[in-house]
């Protein structure tokens, strides 16, 4: 049975829990923009306003958040405390659209999703326009290097609506395509290859597919399901090997609690984090210090 770590949440992304069993996430609604720290329930402290739209978080081995979705579309670094450190607004290839998601690599580097639309052109009125799938999305996958602020180069492009990226215990590099209902893998800077198909047909009466993702140490990996209301659990093979109702029907990330037992998953639909027991261990996230 699912349970509910915390309610009153505006369009919440990106769960990271805490050693301490708080967790940071973002809210991108509009009244928020902020990067948030809760405790089970309702206590709830916005380290910062960022302004933007925040849908990304992950923190650096130096307890540094980084946070996808600032102001103008940029990759901002912060202190535990808020202090803006760094800001990235784009590589050689142009500025970023819509910062989504974020992953630290086992070698260091930042890996980060570009959801190739900016968000102005993908709603209107706080709703998806009807003709969502006809618009020209470039989605991407960028590999940063956080030390020097740059990026080094762009893995993948034409994604329609990239959204979620974990690193394997296998060492790959793991992407979901939101709209077409695929998740992609490669070597870092090998060529990419599908992984796995979560959803039968491409998304194109309503904005649904695979969000934000996590592994667990067998290998397994969690993918958010946005607009099904589940967690689909998806085999080394690539096969679906099931599937996690949430309460919501708008999952958007997950994250594993640091001793593996529980996820977290950020939920639109009810403004919740919700807390689900593991069916096996978490995988660790990589947490390099810069």
């Amino acid at each position: 049975m699912n349970e509910t770590f915390a309610t009153g949440l505006r369009l919440p992304e990106g769960p990271v829990a805490l050693p301490d069993g708080r967790v940071a996430l973002v809210e991108m609604d509009d009244s928020r923009r902020s990067l948030t720290v809760i405790e089970a329930g309702v206590a709830r402290r916005e380290i910062y306003r960022l302004g933007g739209r925040p849908t990304g978080l992950a923190i650096d081995g130096d307890d540094c958040f980084w946070v996808a979705g600032g102001p103008e579309n940029s990759l901002v670094r912060l202190s535990f405390q808020g202090r803006t450190l760094q800001v990235i607004e784009g590589g050689a290839d142009g500025p970023f659209l819509h910062p989504n998601d974020l992953a630290f690599g086992p070698d260091g580097l930042l890996y980060m999703i570009d959801s190739g639309i900016r968000i102005t052109e993908l709603l209107e009125g706080g709703q998806v326009h009807s003709d969502f799938f006809r618009a020209a999305y470039n989605g991407r996958v960028y590999q940063i290097d956080p030390a020097d602020g740059r990026v080094l180069r762009v893995l993948a492009a034409g994604l329609l609506y990239a959204n979620g990226v974990a690193f394997g215990p296998d060492g790959l590099l793991y992407y979901s395509e939101t709209l077409t209902g695929k998740i992609h893998r490669q070597i870092v800077g090998g060529r990419p290859e599908l992984f796995a198909q979560v959803m039968p047909v491409p998304a194109v009466d309503a904005f649904r597919g695979p969000a934000g993702m996590a592994f667990d140490r067998s290998g397994v990996l969690y993918c958010a399901i946005y607009g099904h209301g589940e967690i689909c659990m998806v085999d080394p093979a690539g096969k679906v090997a099931g599937h996690i109702r949430t309460d919501g029907t708008r999952p958007s990330k997950i994250a594993f609690t640091p001793d593996g037992k529980y996820m977290l998953v950020s939920e639109h639909e009810n403004g919740a984090l919700e807390k689900i027991t593991a069916p096996r261990p978490g995988l660790p996230l990589h947490m390099p210090s810069i």
